[in-house]
């Protein structure tokens, strides 16, 4: 019998996808001082376990975007592209603000997607994003 001479690391296969309502959005300071959109979802498929009972996601700012301007290809660029798909009248929106306050109060399906990029070796961050009003 041969011994493996390394430990195999596996990617993690946790939760890829669940409806959800989203409760709260807040525009808040993270990490660095970087704006960043807090989404607060309520679970409707599957029960969370902590203190909120909550799924929480936060979409950073990238440092050149503005209120009402982000650069294309960005994260919030391509969550900005899924609450359109999501919701027609996001496309319309004169804000950043304007577009996440239309996710309030409504359920949806959310999946792990990527939205970043690949760097430096470190492979793209997913984050949580409706995909399907429900």
């Amino acid at each position: 019998m041969e011994v493996a001479k390394i430990v195999e690391r596996i990617e993690s296969s946790g939760l890829e996808e669940f409806e959800g309502t989203v409760v709260a959005v807040e525009c808040e300071t993270g990490m660095e001082g970087r704006l960043q959109y807090h989404v607060s979802i309520k679970p409707t498929s599957i029960e969370v376990k902590g203190s909120t009972g909550r799924m929480h996601e936060w979409i950073p700012m990238s440092p050149k975007a503005t209120e009402n301007s982000v650069p294309q290809g960005s994260v919030m660029d391509k969550y900005l592209t899924q609450i359109e798909i999501c919701i027609s009248a996001a496309k319309k929106a004169a804000t950043i603000a304007d577009a996440f306050s239309l996710l309030k109060g409504k359920t949806f399906r959310f999946k792990k997607i990527k939205l970043g990029q690949s760097f430096d070796g470190h492979p793209a961050k997913e984050y949580i994003v409706p995909v399907a009003l429900i």
